[in-house]
């Protein structure tokens, strides 16, 4: 073979090595790039999917949530029912009362009336003191017994409180002045009541009356009692500390 011919092939195979070499770049080249759009299309897919889950997952728990709600609510609804029902059974009750009104009003004011009356011989039996303060109490009941406009349930109110302060009465050892008859005179003396157990009276001569109730007027206590009613005096008037003292009865005329 001479030098020029195998120079020739030489050329021609170094030209188609080249040729063969650029064909596999380009290839390789192509390879890489499908490569990668394949990885970026993945990635993206990957990524729809992550924010379809995450979109999966908050329709769940919304789900969840309007169930509880939905439970919450009928919960709610349940207990009004019971509460309407409890309402409507406590509006029946007033109505029925509310018709019985009128009966109650009409019994009422007749016992009302009774109570004052009976209130007003207890006075005018018992013993006489503070009479003018005590009848006083039963006018201003009579009154308002006669008020169209007072209330049933005020002068309820003022009927008990007058029976109350007829009750704290036997309870209390009192002093003060009062005007009496002496002599068929007006005369300012001094009380003392112990209760209802003794009602006593000393005069500007220092003599003390005991009142009876067997002869309705008052009887001369003897002076040895002076002291006993002097301190029971001073008790009443918070002038002493209480104590337990002697205490005349009505008719007494000696000391036992």
């Amino acid at each position: 073979m001479t030098k020029i011919k195998l120079m020739a092939r030489i050329s021609a195979a170094a030209l188609a090595a080249a040729a063969f070499g650029g064909a596999a770049q380009a290839q390789l080249s192509s390879a890489l790039k499908t490569a990668e759009r394949s990885t970026s299309a993945g990635a993206t897919a990957q990524a729809r999917i992550d924010r379809i889950d995450d979109q999966v997952g908050d329709v769940v728990r919304e789900y969840r949530a309007a169930l509880q709600e939905k439970e919450t609510v009928a919960l709610n609804v349940d207990q009004q029912k019971i509460f309407l029902k409890s309402q409507e059974n406590e509006i029946d009750s007033l109505r029925g009362q509310i018709d019985r009104v009128g009966d109650i009003q009409a019994q009422l004011l007749p016992m009302m009336l009774r109570m004052i009356g009976a209130l007003e011989a207890f006075v005018a039996s018992d013993v006489p003191f503070q009479m003018e303060e005590r009848e006083g109490r039963i006018a201003k009941l009579k009154e308002l017994a006669g008020d169209p406009n007072q209330s049933p349930a005020e002068l309820y109110r003022q009927i008990m409180n007058a029976y109350q302060i007829e009750l704290s009465y036997g309870n209390q050892t009192t002093s003060y002045t009062e005007n009496v008859l002496i002599n068929g005179e007006p005369r300012k003396v001094e009380f003392l009541r112990i209760g209802r157990v003794a009602l006593i009276y000393t005069d500007s001569s220092q003599d003390m009356h005991i009142y009876d109730a067997t002869s309705g007027g008052y009887k001369d206590l003897p002076e040895n009692y002076k002291l006993d009613v002097q301190s029971a005096t001073r008790i009443a008037l918070e002038q002493k500390t209480p104590e337990v003292f002697p205490a005349p009865l009505p008719g007494a005329t000696t000391a036992q």
